[in-house]
């Protein structure tokens, strides 16, 4: 079983962490634990909020209570070990509170004349609590102190367990680490550069005996500029010090991309790195549009396509040969570590426009991600839909009727909590009208229609009546595209359901699996398998 470790930073870094949970939920990291860490300094951040109740749902859907497992060939075959680590600004929420400027001109001048050099009034005086904003030779410095400060303070924090995992699979071997984030704004951005750097140093204060750097292999995105929002007033700006512009997130990508290829420190923590962004800024997430957000429960923003090819960087990284392994040294392959060189990468998308499965696997793996990104959104149906509430009837014993039994001992919590997944991941019902979970949200940034891998139908329903008809056995996949075979007849008298349910009594229950809300979650996975017509 594989043990992988990312990190997401900052508010970019929590819709890619998003968009990674989904991943696993899908089942494309099949037999792997995965050691999630959210780091950002925002911790009301609408986003952080969001991937939380996120990964709450995910980890209770696999069972409330209950040791969990890495499973195969199934959905939410990942287990989720989840962390987070935000820096606390809210007592000290300025650099002059935190470094205590006021009284180092007096008592320092050489310490305060250092900040004065590099930090201006306004750099010294913003609130911290909604990030670094752009700031990120404030941020960098901030950002490596709190990670040594909590480690030396909390021995019992979320970060010292995130640390002490990788410590336990850096001895055992060469764990690989993977972090997400933005290089033109303001928390990930900072922490991009300094985080293999700051991870070696907490993992000495904990076990001296342990070389990360010499071990561990790190990855991270290099998310340029992909959207905007509007500028502020002279208000705003007198309020809150320093604002991070949109219309400078392309001037500061820039800047990074030039940094990060030519900065020799970076260049030997890093092995790998995964360019990426779009040719404009139109893309405007924000729910809110008459104002600047710099963060707090308002700022929650859309999902977009370009985090999700940020989570297939990191499928990518973990799938790719190992370098360092003894199988990697009989077949020549070059270890980038040993090199002391790093690898940059990237990938295009097709010039009509359109996103197609292999843009984000390539040719290889276009099948398997087609088919469980497919047959995930057939279950949506099948999970959220009142018509059909497969597993609300198999908990509650109402599908006797159609002599599908053995599932009322499932934890009433668990179908919950998967209902509110996949909520989250495709659309929710409230008070009567649809709410767009993340798959719509892609959708939509991507230009909407037929641009992005599923059937435009699928995104087509705005009320649950449209929903209760549509015909997702026949319209999951594109006309005239590699998978539009992959459906099934229901009969001139029969109903989607009938059929599910037909073939689902056909199917066999694993043995392999303990938790009962898995093994029926298993068990429709095999079912819409053969019902779509793919190889299990």
């Amino acid at each position: 079983m594989a043990n992988i470790f990312v990190i997401g930073i900052g508010g970019t870094g929590m819709r890619c962490i998003e968009a990674f949970t989904h991943l696993c939920a899908i089942g494309m990291f099949d037999n792997t634990d995965v050691h999630l860490l959210a780091l950002d300094t925002d911790k009301d951040n609408g986003n952080f909020t969001r991937l939380k109740n996120l990964k709450e749902a995910y980890i209770k859907t696999k069972g409330v209570n209950k040791n969990q497992s890495a499973l195969k060939d199934t959905f939410f075959s990942a287990k989720l070990n989840y962390y987070q680590f935000s820096p606390d600004y809210s007592k000290l929420s300025t650099f002059d509170a935190l470094y205590n400027y006021g009284d180092a001109k007096f008592s320092n001048p050489e310490k305060a004349a250092i900040a004065d050099l590099l930090f201006t009034d306004n750099a010294k005086a913003f609130d911290l609590k909604h990030g670094y904003r752009a700031q990120t030779h404030l941020g960098s410095m901030l950002m490596y102190h709190s990670i040594i400060n909590e480690i030396k303070q909390n021995d019992k924090s979320d970060l010292r367990r995130f640390i002490q995992e990788l410590i336990t699979a850096s001895n055992a071997g060469n764990p690989r680490v993977f972090i997400l984030g933005s290089v033109f704004g303001g928390t990930g951005a900072s922490s991009i550069p300094i985080i293999p750097k700051a991870i070696k140093e907490a993992a000495a204060l904990i076990s001296d005996a342990t070389d990360i750097e010499r071990n561990a292999y790190f990855g991270a995105t290099l998310l340029t500029s992909y959207f905007s929002f509007p500028l502020p007033n002279e208000k705003e700006k007198q309020q809150q010090k320093v604002i991070a512009t949109s219309d400078k997130f392309a001037l500061n990508s820039q800047a990074a991309m030039m940094f990060y290829e030519a900065d020799e420190t970076v260049k030997k923590t890093y092995q790998k790195f995964y360019m990426m962004g779009t040719e404009g800024m139109e893309w405007q997430p924000s729910k809110i549009k008459d104002k600047t957000i710099t963060g707090g429960e308002s700022q929650e923003n859309d999902s977009h396509y370009i985090e999700m090819l940020a989570a297939f960087a990191a499928y990518h990284f973990f799938n790719s040969r190992e370098e360092g392994t003894d199988a990697a040294k009989l077949i020549g392959l070059r270890d980038l570590k040993l090199e002391n060189k790093v690898e940059y990468l990237y990938r295009t998308f097709n010039e009509n426009g359109k996103i197609d499965f292999t843009d984000f696997v390539g040719s290889e793996k276009k099948e398997e991600l087609a088919k469980k990104l497919g047959l995930f959104t057939a279950m949506s149906y099948l999970t959220l839909l009142e018509k059909y509430d497969f597993f609300v009837q198999a908990q509650t014993g109402d599908l006797k009727r159609v002599k599908i039994e053995g599932y009322e001992d499932i934890n009433a919590e668990e179908v919950t909590n998967l209902k509110r997944y996949m909520s989250l991941f495709h659309f929710g019902i409230e008070n009567g009208s649809i709410k767009d979970g993340w798959l719509r949200q892609v959708h939509r940034s991507a230009g909407g229609g037929d641009k992005f891998l599923l059937n435009p139908e699928v995104f087509g329903c705005h009320s649950i009546k449209e929903f209760d008809k549509f015909d997702f056995n026949e319209k999951i996949y594109q006309k005239n595209s590699d998978f539009e075979a992959h459906k099934f007849k229901t009969g001139m008298f029969g109903s989607i359901f009938n059929s599910f349910v037909e073939n689902f009594i056909k199917s066999r229950e694993p043995d392999s699996i303990t938790n009962k809300n898995e093994k029926l979650i298993k068990r429709v996975y095999d079912t819409l398998c053969q019902l779509y017509e793919f190889k299990n």
